[in-house]
């Protein structure tokens, strides 16, 4: 059923294929098989901690699903912006042992791997009645959804993974973190913290109950940014009090626990006004949904109390503000579409760029540029450049910042004003060959049209005419032509050669 994309094809027979700059025949969407749950779990262990897809893990759909055979499997349809997202994911998704597939609604192939690194097609769609259908190298299977299960609620379900005590919290500086305390350890944990010098905000939270019957069990929230390490045996040993770690925006797990997901790899699916804290089992995941607006512990204290600890005088201490500029950085960014505008060649593949020019039109050696360097040739295009199959290719930054494509530059200014302050434009090109090269300034005036450049110097001999030619004498004598008769076989006799 499945065919090996050629190098070149354009048409598939599966709807929804289509095939990027390169050839490979990709769709919309990957949908990714698992047989047992820890499988799953397993493939969003990996995928969190080998890149941050931020619009897949937003996009992302757990399906529960039923084959042809009645066993029930879990499915995932998540969107890809480009080649090397979908490798991640199907990298993860193989090594978790998941079957991965890509296509465009309810049809997906197998996607590509060693015997077709282009992927695959299929000889005909099939017509059977489902909700996804699978083409294998061995079989069709069509599944039918059964139902959807929320990444977000699986996420916050799992068991938490015990901290070995080497890798804990040092407790030798201070630290930010979260603790919860009962209602009755609320405001002594005020005194404390107050008369430590440490900054806090708190809220008595009271959760909502989910049964009327249900007796609602209020306790503190602290958010602190600097406990001192003299405080951190006292917070996160004493009976009543619980520390968590921030590890994300919103979500802190328990102190000495983490969780088998790194779940700053989806921030995308938490809510931006909600607090999640995750605690180990038998315990169950706390959601505040609002998070509860803190203030400042020194507004909850008795008033006695905060004006005697405010009569010793503290000194001023006035500091110069950080300076704000930042290295310019060269970054690697998958999914940013940058336009092809110049290609670095060097090497010995200076002589294949050679080999090729002698191949193109006038009309393409007319649209480019072309400037020797030591290193190798820098090739450039009035318009865009279309891809080579050598050399590093370069795409526009900025106006005359050539960049390596698949990269960008951080911070992300805006072109006009990293021009102006870079210098370039119309007297000078700046080219970031690598991350780790230092960036070259070419001007302009050495720029020379692709044609003219490589056509080489032709020798020419000259040749002048005599200025005056010899005089010739005019015939003055008279000839007279004699024949003797020839007779009737005048060639008799004659030996032949």
């Amino acid at each position: 059923m499945l065919v090996p994309v050629a190098l070149g094809q354009v048409r598939f027979t599966l709807p929804g294929l289509a095939a990027n700059a390169q050839g490979v025949a990709n769709g919309r969407e990957m949908a990714l098989r698992f047989a047992t749950m820890d499988r799953l779990v397993s493939f969003l262990r990996l995928l969190s901690g080998a890149t941050d897809l931020d619009a897949s893990w937003t996009e992302m759909r757990l399906l529960l699903a039923r084959s042809p055979l009645g066993l029930r499997e879990m499915l995932v349809i998540l969107p890809v912006s480009s080649v090397e997202a979908a490798d991640t994911v199907a990298q993860a998704a193989r090594t978790a042992g998941g079957q991965c597939a890509t296509g465009t609604g309810r049809h997906f192939v197998e996607y590509r791997n060693r015997r077709a690194p282009l992927g695959f097609d299929v000889t005909e769609v099939a017509r059977e009645p489902a909700d996804l259908v699978f083409y294998g190298a061995d079989q069709v299977l069509g599944f039918q959804a059964e139902g959807e299960r929320s990444l977000l609620r699986l996420l916050l379900g799992l068991d938490l993974i015990r901290v070995p005590s080497g890798t804990s919290p040092k407790s030798d500086r201070s630290l930010a973190c979260t603790v919860t305390a009962r209602r009755g350890l609320g405001m002594p944990l005020c005194q404390t913290l107050h008369q430590a010098g440490v900054k806090a905000r708190a809220a008595l939270c009271e959760p909502q109950e989910k049964s009327a019957f249900g007796l609602s069990a209020g306790f503190w929230l602290f958010c602190i940014e600097n406990l001192p390490a003299r405080h951190l045996s006292l917070v996160g040993e004493t009976p009543g009090l619980h520390l968590f770690l921030p590890v994300t925006d919103g979500v802190a797990v328990a102190a000495g626990y983490r969780h088998p997901v790194n779940l700053a790899a989806c921030r995308g699916l938490f809510p931006d006004r909600h607090l999640a804290l995750l605690s180990p089992r038998p315990a169950s995941p706390l959601v505040l949904d609002p998070a509860p607006r803190l203030a400042d512990i020194a507004q909850l204290l008795p008033l006695p109390q905060v004006l005697t600890s405010e009569q010793a005088a503290v000194p001023l201490q006035v500091t110069r503000p950080a300076s704000l500029r930042m290295p310019l950085r060269l970054v690697g960014t998958p999914g940013a579409n940058t336009r092809v505008k110049a290609a670095y060649v060097t090497g010995n593949q200076a002589e294949w760029l050679r080999r090729l020019c002698q191949a193109l039109p006038a009309s393409v050696l007319r649209n480019h540029q072309v400037v020797r360097l030591e290193e190798g040739v820098l090739l450039i295009s009035s318009d865009e450049l279309a891809p080579l199959p050598f050399g590093q290719l370069l795409g526009e930054a900025a106006p005359g910042v050539l960049v390596p494509a698949g990269m960008s530059l951080q911070p992300a200014v805006d072109g006009e004003a990293m021009a102006q302050a870079l210098g370039t434009g119309a007297d000078s090109l700046l080219i970031f060959p690598d991350a780790q090269e230092k960036p070259l300034r070419i001007p302009t005036a050495l720029l020379r049209p692709l044609g003219p450049e490589i056509l080489a110097e032709l020798s020419l001999d000259a040749r002048t005419a005599p200025t005056n030619p010899p005089a010739v004498a005019p015939w003055s004598g008279s000839l007279e032509v004699v024949t003797d008769p020839l007779g009737p076989f005048p060639l008799w006799g004659v030996q032949r050669k």
